[in-house]
Protein backbone atom coordinates (compact mmCIF):
# COMPACT_ATOMS: atom_id res chain seq x y z
CA UNK A 1 0.00 0.00 0.00
CA UNK A 2 0.76 3.66 -0.08
CA UNK A 3 0.93 6.02 2.59
CA UNK A 4 -0.01 9.63 1.70
CA UNK A 5 1.01 12.63 3.88
CA UNK A 6 -1.20 15.40 2.00
CA UNK A 7 0.37 18.52 4.13
CA UNK A 8 3.48 17.66 2.10
CA UNK A 9 2.47 15.78 -0.84
CA UNK A 10 4.88 13.28 -0.28
CA UNK A 11 4.73 9.56 -0.55
CA UNK A 12 6.38 6.25 0.93
CA UNK A 13 7.39 3.39 -1.87
CA UNK A 14 5.82 0.08 0.22
CA UNK A 15 5.81 -3.15 -2.14
CA UNK A 16 2.03 -4.08 -3.73
CA UNK A 17 0.92 -0.91 -5.84
CA UNK A 18 1.11 -1.37 -9.01
CA UNK A 19 -1.99 -0.10 -10.24
CA UNK A 20 -1.15 3.77 -9.99
CA UNK A 21 -0.72 5.84 -13.39
CA UNK A 22 2.32 7.16 -15.11
CA UNK A 23 4.27 4.75 -12.29
CA UNK A 24 5.68 1.95 -14.97
CA UNK A 25 8.26 1.53 -17.11
CA UNK A 26 8.15 -1.04 -20.13
CA UNK A 27 11.08 -3.23 -18.22
CA UNK A 28 8.70 -3.80 -15.86
CA UNK A 29 9.83 -1.34 -13.58
CA UNK A 30 7.27 -0.19 -11.02
CA UNK A 31 8.96 3.22 -9.66
CA UNK A 32 5.81 4.01 -7.42
CA UNK A 33 6.37 1.39 -5.15
CA UNK A 34 9.88 1.86 -4.43
CA UNK A 35 11.09 3.24 -0.45
CA UNK A 36 12.97 6.37 -1.15
CA UNK A 37 14.17 8.60 -4.24
CA UNK A 38 17.73 6.87 -4.62
CA UNK A 39 16.08 3.45 -5.61
CA UNK A 40 13.54 5.92 -7.52
CA UNK A 41 16.45 7.23 -9.49
CA UNK A 42 18.48 4.24 -9.90
CA UNK A 43 15.79 2.35 -11.09
CA UNK A 44 15.13 4.90 -13.64
CA UNK A 45 18.57 4.96 -14.95
CA UNK A 46 19.26 1.13 -15.36
CA UNK A 47 15.86 1.00 -17.06
CA UNK A 48 17.19 4.08 -19.38
CA UNK A 49 20.44 2.00 -20.12
CA UNK A 50 18.34 -1.09 -20.86
CA UNK A 51 16.63 0.92 -23.68
CA UNK A 52 19.59 2.48 -24.92
CA UNK A 53 21.23 -0.72 -25.70
CA UNK A 54 23.19 -2.00 -22.52
CA UNK A 55 23.89 -6.28 -22.84
CA UNK A 56 25.22 -7.07 -19.42
CA UNK A 57 26.85 -5.68 -16.05
CA UNK A 58 28.68 -7.08 -13.57
CA UNK A 59 28.39 -6.18 -10.20
CA UNK A 60 30.67 -5.52 -7.19
CA UNK A 61 28.43 -4.86 -4.52
CA UNK A 62 29.37 -2.23 -1.82
CA UNK A 63 27.44 -0.04 0.73
CA UNK A 64 27.26 3.12 -1.32
CA UNK A 65 26.33 1.15 -4.74
CA UNK A 66 23.73 -0.34 -2.79
CA UNK A 67 20.46 0.93 -4.36
CA UNK A 68 22.15 0.62 -8.02
CA UNK A 69 22.72 -2.81 -6.96
CA UNK A 70 19.33 -3.41 -6.47
CA UNK A 71 18.34 -1.75 -9.27
CA UNK A 72 20.42 -4.40 -11.44
CA UNK A 73 19.36 -7.03 -9.97
CA UNK A 74 15.35 -6.27 -10.15
CA UNK A 75 15.87 -5.15 -13.86
CA UNK A 76 15.65 -6.78 -17.13
CA UNK A 77 19.66 -6.84 -17.75
CA UNK A 78 21.50 -10.08 -17.67
CA UNK A 79 24.13 -9.22 -14.94
CA UNK A 80 26.80 -11.25 -12.93
CA UNK A 81 27.72 -10.79 -9.27
CA UNK A 82 31.80 -10.49 -8.92
CA UNK A 83 33.66 -10.17 -6.15
CA UNK A 84 36.78 -8.22 -7.69
CA UNK A 85 36.56 -5.11 -8.89
CA UNK A 86 39.45 -5.56 -11.46
CA UNK A 87 38.22 -8.72 -12.60
CA UNK A 88 34.66 -7.38 -13.02
CA UNK A 89 36.12 -4.72 -15.20
CA UNK A 90 38.11 -7.20 -17.30
CA UNK A 91 34.73 -9.46 -17.52
CA UNK A 92 32.92 -6.48 -18.98
CA UNK A 93 35.77 -5.46 -21.23
CA UNK A 94 35.74 -9.32 -22.45
CA UNK A 95 31.93 -9.63 -22.69
CA UNK A 96 31.79 -6.02 -24.92
CA UNK A 97 34.57 -6.89 -27.22
CA UNK A 98 32.93 -10.56 -28.04
CA UNK A 99 29.44 -9.16 -28.28
CA UNK A 100 29.93 -5.82 -29.59
CA UNK A 101 27.23 -4.58 -26.97
CA UNK A 102 28.05 -1.85 -24.42
CA UNK A 103 28.86 -3.85 -20.60
CA UNK A 104 28.86 -2.06 -17.69
CA UNK A 105 30.46 -2.38 -14.51
CA UNK A 106 29.01 -1.58 -11.03
CA UNK A 107 31.41 -0.50 -7.86
CA UNK A 108 31.25 0.80 -4.82
CA UNK A 109 32.95 4.19 -3.71
CA UNK A 110 37.12 4.87 -2.56
CA UNK A 111 39.22 2.23 -3.91
CA UNK A 112 37.14 -0.14 -5.28
CA UNK A 113 37.23 2.46 -8.38
CA UNK A 114 40.84 2.35 -8.52
CA UNK A 115 40.54 -1.14 -9.21
CA UNK A 116 39.25 -0.25 -12.95
CA UNK A 117 41.49 2.02 -14.29
CA UNK A 118 43.73 -1.02 -15.96
CA UNK A 119 40.19 -1.95 -18.02
CA UNK A 120 39.27 1.55 -18.45
CA UNK A 121 42.61 1.92 -20.29
CA UNK A 122 42.36 -1.12 -22.19
CA UNK A 123 38.72 -0.66 -23.03
CA UNK A 124 40.01 3.25 -24.74
CA UNK A 125 42.83 1.31 -26.55
CA UNK A 126 41.16 -1.27 -28.04
CA UNK A 127 37.74 0.58 -28.72
CA UNK A 128 35.44 -1.26 -26.42
CA UNK A 129 32.26 0.27 -25.42
CA UNK A 130 32.65 -0.17 -21.54
CA UNK A 131 30.31 1.86 -19.07
CA UNK A 132 31.91 2.69 -15.54
CA UNK A 133 29.06 3.03 -13.00
CA UNK A 134 30.77 4.05 -9.73
CA UNK A 135 28.95 5.21 -6.35
CA UNK A 136 29.90 8.24 -4.56
CA UNK A 137 29.86 10.36 -1.33
CA UNK A 138 27.72 13.58 -2.23
CA UNK A 139 29.86 17.05 -2.15
CA UNK A 140 29.14 17.48 1.50
CA UNK A 141 31.17 14.84 2.42
CA UNK A 142 34.19 14.79 -0.09
CA UNK A 143 37.13 16.28 1.37
CA UNK A 144 36.08 15.22 5.20
CA UNK A 145 38.97 12.44 5.90
CA UNK A 146 36.56 10.23 5.89
CA UNK A 147 38.11 6.53 5.49
CA UNK A 148 38.89 4.42 2.41
CA UNK A 149 37.75 7.35 0.53
CA UNK A 150 39.63 8.62 -2.98
CA UNK A 151 39.08 11.47 -5.35
CA UNK A 152 36.63 10.11 -8.11
CA UNK A 153 36.09 12.71 -10.66
CA UNK A 154 39.13 12.37 -12.90
CA UNK A 155 40.70 9.18 -11.67
CA UNK A 156 39.24 7.41 -15.10
CA UNK A 157 40.65 9.93 -17.53
CA UNK A 158 41.36 8.04 -20.56
CA UNK A 159 37.48 8.10 -21.18
CA UNK A 160 34.94 9.02 -23.66
CA UNK A 161 32.95 11.00 -21.75
CA UNK A 162 32.69 11.50 -17.47
CA UNK A 163 29.76 12.82 -15.41
CA UNK A 164 30.01 13.75 -11.88
CA UNK A 165 26.01 12.95 -11.26
CA UNK A 166 24.28 14.75 -8.06
CA UNK A 167 22.22 12.83 -5.98
CA UNK A 168 19.41 12.08 -5.68
CA UNK A 169 17.08 14.86 -4.11
CA UNK A 170 13.39 16.74 -3.96
CA UNK A 171 14.89 19.33 -6.23
CA UNK A 172 16.63 17.44 -8.43
CA UNK A 173 14.63 16.44 -11.87
CA UNK A 174 14.58 12.41 -12.84
CA UNK A 175 14.58 13.74 -16.25
CA UNK A 176 18.44 15.24 -16.15
CA UNK A 177 19.31 10.87 -14.85
CA UNK A 178 17.39 9.93 -17.85
CA UNK A 179 19.53 12.07 -19.84
CA UNK A 180 22.50 11.11 -18.77
CA UNK A 181 21.78 7.49 -18.69
CA UNK A 182 20.89 7.89 -22.67
CA UNK A 183 23.80 10.30 -23.39
CA UNK A 184 26.22 8.05 -21.07
CA UNK A 185 25.48 4.87 -23.21
CA UNK A 186 25.44 6.46 -26.85
CA UNK A 187 28.89 7.93 -26.22
CA UNK A 188 30.02 4.34 -25.87
CA UNK A 189 29.11 3.37 -29.51
CA UNK A 190 29.52 6.75 -31.01
CA UNK A 191 32.99 6.46 -32.74
CA UNK A 192 35.59 5.51 -32.01
CA UNK A 193 33.87 3.55 -29.06
CA UNK A 194 35.21 3.49 -25.65
CA UNK A 195 34.73 3.15 -21.88
CA UNK A 196 32.13 6.45 -19.82
CA UNK A 197 31.82 7.16 -16.70
CA UNK A 198 29.51 7.80 -14.37
CA UNK A 199 29.96 8.72 -10.69
CA UNK A 200 26.92 8.43 -8.93
CA UNK A 201 26.33 10.14 -5.95
CA UNK A 202 24.49 9.27 -3.09
CA UNK A 203 22.91 10.35 0.20
CA UNK A 204 21.72 8.56 3.05
CA UNK A 205 19.76 5.99 3.08
CA UNK A 206 21.98 4.15 1.31
CA UNK A 207 19.89 0.81 2.50
CA UNK A 208 16.52 0.17 0.75
CA UNK A 209 14.53 2.10 3.92
CA UNK A 210 11.23 4.00 3.13
CA UNK A 211 11.70 7.37 3.61
CA UNK A 212 9.09 9.84 2.35
CA UNK A 213 9.70 11.14 -1.46
CA UNK A 214 7.60 13.49 -3.66
CA UNK A 215 5.46 11.49 -5.94
CA UNK A 216 5.77 14.65 -8.27
CA UNK A 217 9.30 13.74 -9.89
CA UNK A 218 7.01 10.98 -11.69
CA UNK A 219 4.65 13.44 -12.89
CA UNK A 220 6.94 15.86 -15.05
CA UNK A 221 5.50 15.56 -18.40
CA UNK A 222 8.73 14.22 -19.96
CA UNK A 223 8.70 11.64 -17.12
CA UNK A 224 5.43 10.38 -18.06
CA UNK A 225 6.02 10.18 -21.38
CA UNK A 226 8.85 8.06 -20.92
CA UNK A 227 6.83 5.68 -18.39
CA UNK A 228 4.53 4.93 -21.33
CA UNK A 229 7.04 4.57 -23.99
CA UNK A 230 9.63 1.28 -24.53
CA UNK A 231 12.10 3.68 -26.12
CA UNK A 232 15.05 5.88 -24.77
CA UNK A 233 14.57 9.10 -22.88
CA UNK A 234 16.89 10.45 -25.66
CA UNK A 235 17.66 8.80 -28.87
CA UNK A 236 21.26 9.49 -30.58
CA UNK A 237 21.72 8.39 -34.11
CA UNK A 238 25.12 7.51 -36.09
CA UNK A 239 26.37 10.40 -37.90
CA UNK A 240 28.97 8.07 -39.54
CA UNK A 241 28.27 6.74 -43.10
CA UNK A 242 24.87 6.95 -45.10
CA UNK A 243 21.96 6.26 -42.22
CA UNK A 244 19.84 3.53 -42.56
CA UNK A 245 15.84 3.62 -43.55
CA UNK A 246 15.55 2.74 -40.18
CA UNK A 247 17.58 5.84 -38.56
CA UNK A 248 15.75 8.35 -41.13
CA UNK A 249 12.45 7.02 -40.45
CA UNK A 250 11.74 8.63 -37.13
CA UNK A 251 13.43 11.91 -38.16
CA UNK A 252 10.81 12.41 -40.51
CA UNK A 253 7.84 11.48 -38.63
CA UNK A 254 9.20 14.32 -35.95
CA UNK A 255 9.84 16.69 -39.25
CA UNK A 256 6.24 16.18 -40.47
CA UNK A 257 4.13 16.81 -37.02
CA UNK A 258 6.25 20.13 -36.30
CA UNK A 259 4.75 23.54 -37.86
CA UNK A 260 8.02 24.93 -38.17
CA UNK A 261 11.39 22.80 -38.26
CA UNK A 262 14.78 23.78 -38.39
CA UNK A 263 17.21 21.33 -39.13
CA UNK A 264 20.53 22.12 -37.94
CA UNK A 265 23.53 20.14 -40.31
CA UNK A 266 27.39 19.90 -39.46
CA UNK A 267 30.29 18.94 -37.47
CA UNK A 268 30.12 19.10 -33.41
CA UNK A 269 33.12 18.15 -31.09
Amino acid sequence: SLSRSHENDRLVGMAGRSDAPGSHGPGGCDLLSLPNLNAVFSSALVEELRRGGLAHVFICPGSRSSALTAAVAHSAIAHTIVTDERGAAFAAVGFARARGLPAAVVVTSGTAVSNLLPATVEAAADRVPLLLLTADRPAELRDTGANQTVVQPGMLSPVRWFKDVPPPADGEPLAAWLSDGAYAIAQTLRHPQGPVHLNLMYREPLAPSPQPWPAAVLQVPTVRAWLDASTPFTAYASVYGAPSPDTLEPLVRLLAGARRALLVAGWRP
